[in-house]
């Protein structure tokens, strides 16, 4: 069993506590119960207090679902890869009965009194577009329209999982899927003439 110091615990609790409740409604005194840690641990691993560490908490979830997508990614199926992205979040979903979303949607919604917190998850979203972009290219696809499908492809399931938090249901997902996947198979499946 891995034992986590404060700053790991705090950055945890923090992730755990933004997916369920947000950045504003998450505050000092629950995140440090949730975390077990004494309050001056805040401050001594994240000077800036509580924005400074949702701001790093943001960060770390995004490398943790960043190294998901370069795993998904690696196949060399972006269908398969968006479609397991779609799944994952699935998973999170009911194995939380719905009280987990994504940390990084909830700290694109921190508002402008927490620009350090939105930049950090804009160059998350940034991040992922990027990568299903490349990978997109990798397979022949034109690089502006690919990159226009990859943002498409984040924007359609954070939408579809807030959607689906909201009613409580995967119906969301399950109803992006076939669509978000058909769509980048198409860009993706090589032309008759490129099949001659």
């Amino acid at each position: 069993m891995t034992t986590h110091g404060p700053r790991e615990r705090l950055l945890l609790s923090a992730i755990t506590l933004m997916c369920r409740r947000g950045v504003h409604a998450t505050g000092l005194a629950e995140l440090l119960t949730h975390s077990r840690t004494a309050r001056g641990s805040i401050y001594q691993h994240f000077p800036g207090g509580k924005s400074d560490l949702m701001e790093q908490a943001t960060r770390a979830a995004g490398r943790t679902i960043d190294d998901l997508l370069d795993s998904l990614l690696g196949a060399g199926d972006p269908a398969a890869a968006v479609e397991g992205m779609i799944g994952y979040w699935e998973q999170i979903l009911t194995g939380s009965d719905f009280a987990m979303g994504c940390p990084i949607l909830a700290a694109a919604q921190a508002g402008p009194t927490e620009p350090g917190i939105q930049a950090a998850a804009a160059e998350v979203f940034l991040g992922w577009t990027d990568k299903i972009a490349a990978a997109l290219q990798a397979t022949g696809a034109e690089p502006v329209l690919a990159r226009s499908i990859a943002s498409t492809a984040i924007s359609s399931i954070e939408g579809a999982i807030a959607q689906a938090r909201t009613a409580r249901t995967t119906a969301p997902l399950d109803q992006l899927r076939p669509a978000l996947t058909q769509l980048i198979a198409g860009l993706t499946a090589p032309t008759p003439e490129a099949a001659r």
